[in-house]
């Protein structure tokens, strides 16, 4: 099993445990897209920045299509091939200690995801516009 299964597995349960709602998988697919999309912009920003490679589109809504192949690939493989039940039964193998290290994983996935993308942006952000 790879890290993006495990996280979609945790997501969906997150989503679980506070909506009963029935659209948890919906919502798993869709955050596990997010996550590597924010991985893929913030690469693009430090190609950008650092080594003045201008990967980055001068429209904001063009780096959209860049993250098409996660959506597809990702939001595929969730809904038509690997299924969450799937996940479940393979994780119910898993021992104590596999289980702590792949919710560290996916923990420290999620915060360097989202946090250095936002401190990234800030950082770049500032620069840019000083007054």
């Amino acid at each position: 099993m790879i890290l993006i299964d495990y996280l979609y597995y945790q997501i969906v349960n997150f989503y679980k445990h506070f909506n009963k709602d029935g659209a948890e998988k919906g919502y798993g697919i869709v955050m596990t897209c997010g996550l590597p999309f924010l991985n893929l912009v913030f690469i693009l920003m430090i190609l950008d920045h650092f080594y003045g490679t201008n990967s980055l589109p001068s429209n904001k809504y063009f780096v959209l299509i860049y993250s098409l192949p996660f959506i597809l690939l990702i939001g595929l493989r969730y809904w038509k091939f690997t299924s969450y039940e799937e996940i479940k039964e393979k994780v119910k193998d898993f021992s104590k200690t596999t289980k702590i290290i792949a919710d560290i994983l996916v923990i420290s996935y999620t915060i360097i995801s989202f946090f250095g993308l936002l401190i990234l942006s800030l950082y770049v952000g500032s620069l840019k516009n000083t007054f």
